[in-house]
């Protein structure tokens, strides 16, 4: 149902497509569903278990370890993919993902280590990643990906956007499990539109490293690290400081508004954002986005009260989609371009990515053997906001500015 009403709104507006539709609509679905779904606990993970009595500085470190975990599980993840295609790994992730919410809602019961939650967090995460960019980086038009990612963009924003307000107000309400509860019923839910399709690659690969020329694309994991911190910063860090340090009751009501709310207003962003890419005009907005991240991580880390958390959360979205879209447009094209390699490159990028997150993570955590969470989240955004400016290290051929 869902997938034909995407396939009917916007099939006509993808003119260029000579083949059929479905593969695009498919993958809208699924990423709108899965979005909603992960959205409904994704932000709420580091306040759960906040609440849980987990300290903060343990909370870093737990990141910090679930990042570091990436490394490896990225790699098994290439090989996974190129064995039964990436949307067979998409589906299994799900599946990790449920058995995650699970160990989650029993973690007060069971008390389950939190070395085995973040195994299977890291698990579900890193095979969806590379599966999930290796599904449209392969499936996306050449001359037009900046508009298809444009509209993935969009549905993925209207999933990400319902979430944490549904997430919230059923944690208020209810309590946080039943969040936990729903989630699980919508990604079983995601997995439907998975298989309207064959795999868009050939399975039963066989991929290798050798060979690949990993020094070409220095500039592109720079970029590409700075990025995933900042991204880190913003989906996992901001939430979790709003919820710690501003709001001192009703925080997953609150966090929930705010993040479904400014997500909501970065949707009218990501089709204009993504003809400006298509009009070779990537390079700008990717200028343009990385300058403001630094202004308004420094204003974040002088948020006090719900109104400012407001303001600097729908003023980031647009911000973020200006350095967000051209990065990730100039990744897919980079992985197109080194024929053979398409798999390697994309583990390659998400192994990198995971240290530099990793050590942000773990630099947090030590950071408070010598001051209070408080201090060390504002000052920490300062800091990614300056680490943000690498981002325009790229030289991604399809952001050369004309």
């Amino acid at each position: 149902m869902l997938k034909k009403i995407i396939h009917s709104f916007i099939s006509h507006r993808h003119p260029w497509r000579s083949v059929q539709f479905d593969e695009l609509a498919e993958i809208y679905t699924s990423m709108s569903m899965r979005s909603l779904a992960f959205s409904l606990v994704g932000i709420f993970v580091p306040v759960f278990l906040y609440d849980k009595g987990v300290d903060v500085q343990t909370i870093f470190f737990f990141f910090g370890v679930f990042f570091l975990l990436r490394v490896p599980v990225s790699y098994i993840a290439g090989y996974i993919i190129a064995r039964i295609g990436p949307k067979h790994s998409i589906a299994v992730s799900n599946l990790l993902f449920i058995a995650f919410l699970g160990l989650l809602i029993s973690y007060e019961t069971v008390g389950w280590p939190l070395m085995i939650i973040a195994i299977f967090y890291t698990l579900a995460n890193g095979l969806f990643f590379v599966a999930y960019n290796t599904d449209f980086s392969k499936i996306k038009h050449q001359d037009h990906g900046g508009k298809e990612l444009g509209w993935l963009f969009t549905f993925e924003r209207l999933g990400s956007a319902l979430g944490p307000i549904v997430g919230g107000v059923i944690a208020t309400v209810f309590a946080p499990e039943y969040t936990l509860v729903f989630a699980i019923a919508v990604f079983l839910a995601s997995l439907i539109p998975l298989f309207m399709t064959n795999e868009p690659v050939k399975v039963h690969q066989k991929i290798t490293f050798k060979g690949f020329p990993l020094r070409k694309h220095t500039r592109d994991f720079i970029s590409l690290s700075s990025f995933n911190i900042v991204n880190v910063a913003n989906g996992l860090w901001w939430p979790f400081f709003l919820g710690v340090v501003v709001f001192s009751e009703g925080a997953y009501a609150k966090i929930g508004f705010i993040i479904g709310l400014s997500l909501g207003v970065s949707i009218v962003s990501a089709k204009m954002f993504g003809k400006f890419i298509d009009s070779k005009k990537g390079g700008a907005l990717l200028h343009y986005g990385t300058g403001m991240q630094v202004l308004l991580n420094a204003i974040r880390a002088g948020i006090n009260n719900f109104g400012g958390a407001l303001a600097a959360s729908v003023l980031g979205e647009p911000i973020a989609l200006g350095y967000r879209m051209p990065i990730i447009k100039g990744f897919y094209d980079a992985a197109d371009s080194e024929e053979g390699y398409r798999i390697v490159y994309l583990v390659w990028a998400e192994m990198i990515t995971g240290l530099a997150k990793s050590a942000y993570c773990f630099a947090l955590g030590f950071a408070m053997y010598f001051t209070a969470a408080e201090t060390t989240l504002r000052y920490s955004f300062i800091i990614v906001g300056l680490v943000g400016l690498l981002m325009l290290t790229q030289r991604f051929p399809a952001l050369k500015r004309v």
